[in-house]
């Protein structure tokens, strides 16, 4: 029984230890010869299974009926890497090798790259912020998962992106990401939370059709999938008013 109240943990620390080594994909550490698309790709694969032992150590934790402030602690810093730092750097370099990935190339020297570090102190404090408030079922502000999911899959979308789209995504999740805006959780037991869940699984399930049939990667599912969640939010955050 002491070695499963053990696993919540380790769960978060695996968190993290995914957004280190996404890191390492993305500044290209393992292997130069990598075309930058599937260091992209690898380093995303990893945010997406950190993002799951982020579900399952706290699904875990309260299944076994164990919670401490150390758990909360190290899911908030663990959070902070994998959804934020890595989802900064990434967007950094994508800007860096602007002629690659961005529809203008920058200058040498430019500081625009930098634009994309403002994700981490916003996300810093949407984590401080939750760590000190009471339990709910549902988040206030954008949960930064969402937002560090949206980011790693920026470099695949069917589109060449611009300076102005992306710096302008930038400002708006992270001032989601600080909001007072009450944003649905996606657990089926929270039975307010039902027919928002409803509608968004119809809506996934359109996606995916649509996705298939015109051909387009998959891949493509998880950035729009965010935009669906946001945007079905706040149309119910309207609705509700």
């Amino acid at each position: 029984m002491k070695l499963i109240k053990l696993l919540p943990n380790l769960l978060t620390i695996s968190n993290g230890l995914c957004g280190v080594l996404a890191l390492v994909f993305i500044v290209d550490y393992v292997d130069y010869s990598f075309p930058k698309e599937i260091s992209y790709f690898f380093a995303f694969l990893l945010i997406l299974i950190a993002s799951v032992l982020d579900f399952f150590d706290g699904f875990i934790a309260r299944k076994i009926n164990y919670t401490s402030k150390i758990g909360s602690q190290l899911d908030s810093f663990s959070d902070l890497i994998s959804f934020a730092l890595v989802p900064s750097f990434l967007v950094f370099d994508i800007m860096q090798n602007s002629d690659r990935f961005m529809e203008m190339k920058l200058s040498d020297g430019s500081l625009i790259p930098y634009i994309s570090f403002l994700i981490i102190p916003f996300a810093m404090y949407r984590l401080a912020r939750f760590n000190n408030s009471m339990n709910s079922d549902n988040f206030t502000g954008l949960p930064t998962p969402a937002v560090g999911i949206f980011f790693m899959g920026v470099p695949f979308l069917p589109f060449k992106l611009t300076f102005v789209i992306l710096i302008s995504l930038i400002l708006i999740f992270s001032f989601l990401m600080v909001s007072r805006l009450n944003f649905y959780s996606l657990k089926p037991s929270i039975n307010q939370n039902r027919r928002f869940l409803m509608i968004f699984v119809l809506i996934e399930l359109i996606l995916i059709l649509t996705l298939i049939i015109t051909k387009n990667d998959l891949i493509n599912l998880f950035s729009i999938s965010v935009i669906i969640y946001v945007s079905l939010n706040l149309l119910f955050v309207f609705l509700n008013k």
